[in-house]
This record gives structure tokens, sequence and C-alpha cells, in this order.
């Protein structure tokens, strides 16, 4: 278990890391919402559906998680920002991604998990790549019980060498010297 996700035993409240994980589940939720609406771009309709998880939806339970709010302005950042960006972040998970896999013919939430993850990396470099792959794994766990966390874990791996690689060349090397 990650501690950042373990709530804070002395005073029975999450502690930070549970409160951004709850902020991307509700973010991959939120865009899912919109993409059954089929207004992912459509700026009004992302600003009532922020609205509307802010205020219906204040927290999230993950299976290792205690309930946690979402930490607003994150939550917010993701749902606007993979929105905005959605054009670019599909085509840089297209390349990426297996040709018979490509980000059109993805299952929603795979997809909408895969743009708030690409999103973080492209535009988020204050959140190491690390933290980034290990929440959407997490999350994805949290939808489906198959090999699809392998599949987010690879795919995200690949982005994040295309989009950080110097930071992945760098954690890598870290992690060899501490064995």
């Amino acid at each position: 278990m990650n501690r950042d996700s373990e709530p804070d035993k002395k005073q029975g409240k999450p502690i930070p890391g549970a409160r951004r994980r709850a902020s991307r589940l509700a973010a991959v939720q939120a865009l899912y919402q919109l993409a059954l609406g089929g207004q992912i771009t459509d700026g009004a309709e992302v600003e009532d559906t922020i609205i509307d998880f802010l205020t219906h939806r204040p927290g999230a339970e993950l299976p290792e998680d205690a309930y946690a709010e979402v930490d607003n302005d994150m939550f917010s950042d993701l749902v606007r920002g993979a929105s905005r960006h959605h054009e670019n972040l599909v085509r840089l998970l297209d390349e990426v991604l297996p040709e018979r896999w490509k980000y059109i013919r993805l299952d929603q939430i795979l997809a909408k998990v895969l743009s708030c993850a690409a999103y973080e990396l492209n535009h988020r470099p204050d959140v190491p790549v690390a933290v980034i792959i290990n929440e959407y794994v997490e999350i994805t766990k949290a939808f489906y019980d198959g090999d699809e966390g392998g599949f987010i874990n690879g795919i995200l791996q690949e982005l994040a060498e295309r989009l950080r690689g110097d930071e992945v060349l760098e954690h890598r090397n870290e992690r060899a010297k501490n064995r």
C-alpha cells in the first residue's frame, strides 16, 4: 500500500495522496460522463460537469483507500486540461498504442484513464512520472479485474519515455543504484 493513500490514523482524515487519487478517479468519471454526452470539447458542458461533480460527488472510494474527498483544484485542472487538449492527447496516445488498439477503438473508461494520465505527463511536470503511472494503474484496477492495469502501465511507460525521457532515465538509474 502506498503511504500517500493511507488514512492518517491520528486525525482520521485521508492524507493528501488519497485526495489526489480521488481527484484523478473523479476526473476519469467526469470525462466518461462527458464522452457519453458527446460533449468532450464543449467548454460550457465541461464547466457544468465540473460543477456537478464538485456539488454532488464530493469524494471517492478506491478499494485500498479510505473514503477521500477530492482536491477541487486538481480535479478541475484534470477535467479542463484533458478536455481542452483532447485532440493533442489522442495524437500522443495513438503514437504509442498498438495499431489494433488506437484511441478511437478503446473502451471509454480505458480511453479516459489514458487521457487524464497523458494530460498529467504532458502538462504537469510537478508530478513525478512514477506517481502518475502508479496512480492510473491503480484507478484502472478499480474498474477492471483483468489485464487492463498492465495494458495501461505499458502504454504510460512508453508515453512517459517519449514525453519525459530524462526523468524516466533518472528514476531507473536511481533505482539501479539502490539495489
